[in-house]
């Protein structure tokens, strides 16, 4: 099997976790480790949302910088949801960066986040 494509070694992947992206949303944070630019974020569920579909909206330190729908039609354990921001999102380190999912049903609906940085 071929290998994918050689990551620079000054890239690193966070990850975060919510216990609830449906219909009681609870946030998820992880801090900057070090200064750098946010290539990448992705969130993979842990069930299947029910009636409505949602949205994860990123912000760093408060300020909305990406957000990335969750539909519910097909929803299932497994699925990938990602987004690269739009415009270049840079990091210091210790900054704050939340994912808040909101709109989305079903109780007790966990997701997985995985975030792209990459140090200056």
């Amino acid at each position: 099997m071929p290998l994918p494509g050689n990551r620079p070694l000054n890239t690193a992947d966070l990850t975060a976790y919510t216990p609830s992206c449906g219909a009681s949303p609870v946030a998820a944070y992880v801090r900057a480790p070090f200064r750098g630019r946010l290539l990448k974020v992705a969130g993979i569920l842990g069930g299947a949302i029910t009636t409505a579909d949602g949205t994860v909206t990123v912000t760093v330190n408060g300020a909305p910088v990406a957000s990335f729908a969750v539909p519910q039609s097909g929803s299932a354990v497994g699925q990938l949801f990602s987004v690269v921001p739009a415009s270049p999102v840079y990091l210091n380190e210790d900054d704050v960066i939340a994912l808040s999912p909101s709109g989305a049903s079903g109780t007790s609906v966990p997701m997985h986040f995985s975030l792209a940085v990459r140090g200056a």
